[in-house]
């Protein structure tokens, strides 16, 4: 089993890194606000939404939470029927009111978000909405403005080697022999690894579980969830900017968002994991103001504009 699944927070006390969440999450118990959580990828938004859903509908969960991905069921028709369908029919059993999340809700058309707005005050006395998304100005203000919005921060080293030991604690207990360290991953490999994560516990753990179920060790790879953005490098470098460009499209194509790829080619920059150039320091300060200023743009520019713009500068 994944363990992203299998450690999914089902309490609020196991929410990592989001505090004033989840402070004013624990008044909610007889209700709660419509909610709009932003952030980046892999900081828990997904899963918050899940954990108040546990806490407000307890042993009725089932029956009164749905999930729908917004990105995918982005068109107009979507809010028409299903969503309105779920709103308008009646809550099961005793609680405040049904929850629907509607994850990576900026994938959803202006148009539909509008549609959306009005189920909201219509049927407000019967349901909450969860919004999740990454970048809250692609959300239109009306809908900004009926929620209570929490964004989520990127985590800190620290609490994600809480979040990775706590889930190494569950499956290697202490067999109490007194040994400080019982994981199968070597300590520092593990703190080196955390510091190329960028804040994304996700990823974390499931590179994680690669790494333990395949027997590999992490900085073989770290190595491995560099190598896109080796190979991306060293396209520029060679000055085949085509196919720089076309591996940045195909990189968004499979999901990445470029302020993740950003950050993976400022790793492979800075640690000089391109071994076989020898880059210019001049070339390369160029190159981090480049990618540093793509990274700035990203929450406001379209990924492939942006990425077009990114091997540009780089030429």
């Amino acid at each position: 089993m994944l363990w992203t699944e299998k450690y999914r927070p089902q309490k609020l006390e196991e929410i990592i890194g989001q505090d004033v969440f989840v402070q004013d999450a624990k008044t909610w118990k007889n209700g709660m606000p419509n909610l709009l959580l932003y952030g980046e990828a892999g900081v828990g938004k997904t899963a918050a939404a899940g954990v108040v859903a546990n806490f407000i509908l307890g042993a009725e969960k089932q029956g009164n939470f749905f999930e729908i991905n917004a990105s995918d069921d982005r068109r107009l028709e979507v809010v028409r029927t299903t969503i309105k369908e779920i709103s308008s029919a009646r809550k099961i059993g005793d609680v405040p009111h049904k929850v629907i999340l509607l994850d990576e809700m900026d994938g959803m058309t202006p148009d539909a978000q509008n549609a959306l707005k009005r189920l909201m005050e219509r049927y407000s006395d019967n349901v909450r909405f969860i919004i999740t998304c990454n970048h809250r100005h692609k959300i239109i203000y009306p809908l900004q403005s009926r929620c209570a919005n929490y964004g989520f921060t990127r985590l800190t080293d620290t609490q994600i080697l809480y979040g990775l030991r706590r889930i190494l604690d569950r499956e290697y207990p202490s067999k109490g022999d007194g040994m400080d360290w019982k994981y199968p991953v070597d300590e520092l490999e593990l703190e080196a690894f955390i510091s190329s994560l960028n804040g994304d516990l996700r990823r974390g753990i499931t590179e994680l579980q690669a790494s333990v179920s395949s027997n590999t060790p992490l900085n073989i790879q770290i190595e491995r969830m560099l190598e896109p953005y080796e190979e991306l490098m060293e396209h520029i470098l060679n000055k085949q900017y085509e196919l720089a460009l076309k591996k940045t499209h195909d990189m968004i194509h499979l999901s990445l968002d470029m302020k993740t790829i950003c950050n993976g080619l400022h790793t492979v920059l800075v640690t000089n994991t391109t071994k076989s150039y020898n880059i210019e320091t001049a070339k390369k300060f160029k190159y981090l103001r480049v990618i540093g200023e793509a990274e700035w743009r990203s929450s406001n520019m379209t990924p492939k504009v942006l990425a077009s713009w990114m091997i540009g500068q780089m030429m």
